[in-house]
């Protein structure tokens, strides 16, 4: 672990434990006493939950950090366009929530079939964006050293009779799909679940490619990519997120997955409303800038917009995250299953939110943006 990390001497503040000269960590010290990690996370039986309901205890005190609420037209949108294309999406019937933030104004929200704004449900895989901002955070405070870090470093003991390239894969191969693991996604998880350690099961698959040459998307590879930062920070990913993360921009998960090894699920089972996934929208759109302090390093944006690999005709993946060109105009997003999604549109200044109801699978079916984003969200622009 030496041979990776930078020497930090820790400094107690408050209740606090944080990174010296860690302004970052001072600012969200006082968010993160609040949270109790232990009470919010999952109990290590399955691997995927079951999806239920949250309510959000927290809305009166963190409204503040939500975006104002403007009228399309004074934020160069044409009303009528958007509730035109807020009315097609509405006949999916799992659809919860529609969140548009223009120039940094809330412009449209709606609320569909029983959500809210302080209805909190599995973000699913639009949580690996977010996992991608920990990482680089940890990468700019000195936990990690680098993304081209081999995994083995930080977790030795899953890698001493591992064949040697099997420990060349590191922490940006996990990132960007590219570990060469074997896995076959919403397959392969029924049986890590019945192992006693995940980590453990995941990292002993066998290697079908040289690690960073093949793309292969896998919630295994992002679930070891959590089990790396808590090794590497100390504390729990969701803790670290608390910290690091959540706490200055006033987010608090109402729930998060956990393994049987106390490791937080990297990548899915994280349990967050509307407002606050167009809150972690906002910051990326922002380059990274939160209430004009950075939280997140200029390169884990850069890299999100970034392409890896193509995956089909229309989006490519990046790291942690998805590129998309619609109408000419690049975008990239975070997308988890069942229609969770946050686009980034950097050339419009636009945030787009939807989340869908993914409790009961007789009624989700997941949504394209792709048709709202080309046929009514951009044509609703009307000026700059």
């Amino acid at each position: 672990m030496t041979s990776v990390m930078r020497s930090r001497k820790p400094v107690a503040v408050g209740a606090c434990v944080v990174p010296m000269l860690s302004l970052l960590a001072l600012t969200g010290c006082a968010e993160t006493a609040a949270v109790d990690c232990d009470r919010i996370a999952g109990d290590g039986r399955r691997f995927y939950e079951s999806n239920p309901t949250y309510t959000d205890p927290r809305d009166d005190d963190s409204k503040d950090d939500d975006p104002e609420r403007s009228p399309p037209e004074r934020q160069g949108m044409s009303s009528a366009t958007l509730h035109a294309g807020l009315t097609e999406l509405a006949r999916n019937p799992s659809l919860l929530s529609v969140l548009v933030i223009r120039h940094g104004h809330l412009v449209a929200e709606r609320y569909f079939h029983g959500g809210g704004e302080r209805r909190s449900d599995n973000v699913h895989s639009a949580s690996k964006s977010i996992l991608q901002a920990l990482v680089h955070i940890a990468v700019a405070e000195g936990f990690i050293k680098s993304l081209d870090d081999p995994v083995a470093a930080y977790l030795p003991r899953y890698f001493s009779d591992a064949r040697p390239d099997k420990k060349k894969i590191t922490i940006r191969h996990l990132l960007t799909m590219r570990s060469g693991l074997d896995w076959t996604e919403d397959s392969t998880e029924s049986q890590v679940e019945k192992a006693p350690d995940w980590v453990a099961a995941i990292l002993g698959r066998p290697l079908v490619s040289a690690p960073g040459t093949t793309y292969n998307y896998s919630s295994g590879d992002t679930h070891v990519v959590s089990a790396v930062l808590q090794q590497a920070t100390g504390m729990s990913t969701c803790r670290f997120a608390h910290r690091y993360l959540f706490g200055p921009m006033g987010v608090t998960a109402e729930h998060w997955g956990r393994d049987p090894q106390g490791v937080f699920s990297g990548g899915y089972n994280l349990y967050l409303t509307p407002r606050e996934l167009a809150r972690f929208g906002l910051l990326y759109l922002h380059d990274g800038i939160w209430a004009g302090r950075r939280l997140v390093p200029r390169g884990a944006v850069r890299a999100a917009r970034t392409r890896t690999t193509q995956v089909d005709d229309t989006s490519s993946y990046s790291e942690g995250w998805w590129t998309r060109v619609i109408s000419g105009r690049p975008m990239y997003f975070a997308w988890g299953y069942g229609g969770q999604f946050v686009h980034v549109i950097p050339s419009a200044d636009i945030v787009l939110v939807t989340t869908e109801n993914t409790s009961d699978d007789n009624v989700n079916e997941e949504i394209d943006p792709e048709a709202f984003i080309r046929d009514r969200l951009l044509p609703a622009i009307t000026g700059p």
